[in-house]
Parts: structure tokens; sequence; C-alpha cells
């Protein structure tokens, strides 16, 4: 009998539990428990974080585990965060916004595959690791068209009067998602941290904000990423003009 190879197994099994979190974010979404539904989005997202460092650190990628890894972020971040806003912003009753999250499912599963085509031809590269990602993650845009629901609970319930905006807001995100625009990847594998006390003390920022003013939190690094796009664009075309 073959033994199991844990540092095999123990990625994997991180990719599954956020598939967990992923299905239990539709559960919660069906019954109206929209907290829990979004908690479990951002709990997923930090499992898709976990399983990817994890497996670059144990050396121990696998055809397997990106494959699992594709799929549980189609549920947990393209799914899910569809499910969830129709069932809480749009309340079931708007065809906009039903065709809304409909695109937003669907581009979020272009994303994932047109992702997967240009791994497998990293893998015949012999060029440096991947800097950017070309469109916004597949986590990115579910975090962002979920910033309408996040708004209401703290108390600004704007999106259940603008529900023309909310739809056109997302159908604008499904777009991002396979554009061609470049944006920051961190999953590149020559990525350091100069600093670990900055890094420790930046980190530590970020969880007792995500603690104590969650909602807040959010919208704040959203807008943070969102202003990070110009210059990934233009350190992407610094890039282009040295190659050339």
């Amino acid at each position: 009998m073959k033994k199991i190879d844990l540092k095999v197994l123990l990625p994997n099994i991180i990719t599954l539990s956020g598939l967990s979190f992923g299905l239990s974010s539709i559960r919660f979404a069906l019954e109206e428990d929209f907290n829990l539904a979004i908690l479990c989005i951002l709990i997923a997202g930090v499992c898709d974080v976990l399983d990817g460092m994890l497996a670059r650190h144990l050396k121990s990628e696998s055809d397997l585990g990106a494959q699992l890894d594709s799929l549980s972020d189609f549920l947990s971040f393209g799914i899910a965060p569809g499910i969830l806003v129709y069932m809480s912003i749009f309340n079931q009753e708007s065809g906009i916004g039903a065709f809304a999250c409909l695109i937003f499912i669907i581009f979020s599963c272009l994303r994932l595959a047109l992702y997967n085509v240009r791994l497998e031809s990293s893998k015949n590269s012999e060029g440096e690791p991947e800097r950017f990602f070309t469109g916004i993650p597949t986590p990115v845009g579910a975090i962002l068209i979920l910033l309408p629901l996040t708004h209401s609970f703290m108390g600004y319930y704007w999106a259940y009067e603008n529900l023309n905006f909310v739809a056109a807001y997302i159908i604008l995100i499904s777009g991002l998602l396979t554009s061609r625009i470049p944006t920051f990847s961190i999953k590149r594998k020559n990525l350091y941290v100069k600093s670990r006390l900055t890094f420790f003390i930046a980190f530590s920022l970020i969880v007792l904000s995500f603690i104590n003013f969650l909602w807040l939190s959010i919208n704040i690094l959203a807008f943070i990423y969102l202003l990070t796009i110009p210059f990934s664009v233009f350190a992407w075309n610094s890039n282009l003009n040295k190659s050339n």
C-alpha cells in the first residue's frame, strides 16, 4: 500500500476546507443569514491564500491541487457571492439583478479557465515567475461585488434603492475579471518581505482592524486595491518597454 504523503495532502485539505466554507455560504444565503454568508466567503479567501502558500513552502504543488483550487474558487468566489448578492440585495424579485449575478458567475468561470490555460503555458516557459495577473483575481471580484451589502451592515442602505446601479456595478466588475488589465500578483514565487518587523506590525494592524471594524476594513482594503490598478498598469508598461 502506497504511503500517503502529508506534504501533498495538507494543502489539498485546506483547499477542501475553503470549498466547505463556500458551500456553507450558499446555505446561509438561502437561509437569509447574510452576515454569516459573507464571513464564510472571507474564511474561504483565507484558505485560498494559505493553501497556495503552504504548497509553495512545502514544494508540494501538484496538478491535482491546481484543479481543486480552481474548482473551489469557482464555487466560493463565483457561485456563492452571486447567490448571496441576489438573495440579499435584489430580494429574488429583480430581473436585472438575476442577470447581473448570472453574468458574474459566468465570467468567474471564464476567468478561472483562462488562468488555468496561462498556468499551463507558464510551466513550459523558463522565464521569470509571473509578476502580474491579467484582470482582477476571482476572490477580489467576489469582495468587490459584496461591498454594497457590507454598506447595509454599516447602516447605509443605498443599494436597495438603486438596484439598476448595483447591477451595472456587478457587470463592470465581471468585465474586469476577464479584462486584459494587468494587476499585481501576490502569488509570484520571488515575493519576499524586506522587513519582518514592518510586516508583523502591518499584519497585526490589519488583524485588529478586522476584529473590531470588519465591514469598514473590507471597504478600505478594497478601495486601496482599486487604487493600485493604475500603478500596476504603469509597472507593466515599464517592464514591457525595458524588455523591448
